[in-house]
């Protein structure tokens, strides 16, 4: 499923944002747990040519009891592995959560481009199936900082396989209240 469409980042935002409301109560106190594999177009900026590189990614998000959305984002590769979490009103890792009726939408905001990771529930809020994706601005690839090397990383294309999507009862990012 190729993850690359020409579009902007700001309609992708303002439409996930149009219809967007607080936790579904039937999802509070869970966790929803996803991964996935990506193969990028990839340099590190500064570099003359890109390459394809592969790595494995999960994406763990805690919804508390008060509405309140946590989230642990952890990227491998043959580099090593690095994690990036969110908290409300934080920075970093996936940005906002928004919520319109059995879905969950993530942000995630890179310089020249975003992340959206859609989550759509069953009617009892107990089994997901999800989609990512990762737009450009027109003519602008994305740059975003490497957990693993620290490095910014320039992406110009990703292409996501082997999505999984779960539900379940509480917390699974310890300390997360």
């Amino acid at each position: 499923m190729p993850l690359v469409r020409p579009i902007s980042v700001l309609v992708m935002v303002i439409a996930t944002q149009a219809h967007a409301a607080g936790a579904p109560d039937a999802l509070k106190g869970k966790s929803v747990i996803l991964s996935w594999t990506e193969t990028r177009q990839q340099r590190h900026v500064g570099e003359p040519s890109f390459y394809s590189y592969n790595a494995n990614v999960s994406l763990n998000v805690y919804v508390s009891t008060a509405g309140r959305v946590f989230s642990r984002r952890t990227t491998s590769t043959r580099a090593g592995a690095g994690t990036i979490e969110r908290a409300p009103g934080g920075s970093g890792g996936q940005g906002k959560a928004l919520f319109a009726g059995q879905t969950m939408t993530l942000i995630g905001v890179t310089t020249g481009g975003a992340y959206r990771t859609s989550v759509d529930f069953d009617a009892s809020f107990t089994s997901c199936s999800a989609r990512v994706a990762l737009a450009f601005q027109s003519g602008r690839t994305s740059i975003t900082l490497s957990p693993i090397t620290k490095k910014y990383l320039e992406i110009k294309s990703t292409t996501v396989n082997g999505m999984s999507c779960s539900v379940r009862a509480g917390n699974v990012l310890a300390g997360a209240t």
